[in-house]
């Protein structure tokens, strides 16, 4: 039987200095399916945020394990888990995080150009297949600091699939209907797995398989 892309084992972090104050993941064990939209919503401070640094491997537990397949990958050492983290997942932030000056097409690429290991031919396709993704074909050359906040969100979704990923990690991101809808059809077109932090009762909660509540660092749901 195939392990789940993404799992973790009684997670365990405290981070008294963590963003705008104190943050914790208390003791958290859980499954992520493949082809599976999964949604942890909570208030601020709930320490959903913290849990996706620590799936997405951005961060160490203080205890517990996340598993990415059939590898401890908290127990790698740190350019093991660095090389796992740029092959597996893909990222959403709250900022889209994206370089102003060069175009959308450049923006998307970098991804596969900075890690190396495709074919040029093997790039291009990578690339053109995102911009397509997400609707971005008439805007392949516009320079990407002119776009509108939300047609750059859509830049952001499809620089995080560009290099094939398994997982889909998205940081509490602008909840736009057209980026959420992304998450959706990313799910169902091309079988990733995305986990997203929302608020409660926010659109990615609406559009997921799955929900799960947090409160305090814990599951409640």
């Amino acid at each position: 039987m195939t392990a789940p892309p993404l799992r973790c084992r009684n997670l365990h972090c405290r981070r008294p200095l963590w963003r705008q104050g104190a943050s914790a993941v208390r003791g958290i064990s859980m499954e992520f399916d493949p082809g599976r939209f999964h949604a942890i919503t909570g208030t601020d401070g709930c320490g959903h945020n913290l849990l996706l640094h620590l799936l997405g491997l951005l961060e160490q537990p203080d205890l517990g394990e996340v598993l990415v397949g059939d590898i401890v990958a908290t127990s790698l050492e740190d350019t093991a888990r660095d090389g796992l983290r740029q092959e597996n997942f893909g990222f959403l932030f709250p900022a889209c995080a994206l370089l102003p000056s060069l175009t959308v097409l450049e923006n998307i690429a970098f991804p596969v150009l900075k890690t190396g290991g495709l074919s040029e031919a093997d790039q291009a396709e990578h690339t053109l297949f995102a911009l397509q993704f997400c609707g971005l074909e008439d805007d392949a050359q516009s320079v990407t600091g002119t776009l509108t906040p939300e047609r750059q969100s859509l830049v952001s979704f499809a620089r995080a699939i560009v290099h094939r990923p398994r997982v889909i990690i998205a940081e509490s991101p602008t909840e736009a209907e057209t980026l959420v809808a992304l998450g959706r059809r990313a799910v169902d077109d091309l079988g990733l797995t995305v986990v997203w932090g929302t608020q409660t009762g926010g659109q990615a909660a609406a559009a997921a398989d799955r929900v799960l509540s947090m409160e305090d660092g814990r599951l409640v749901s």
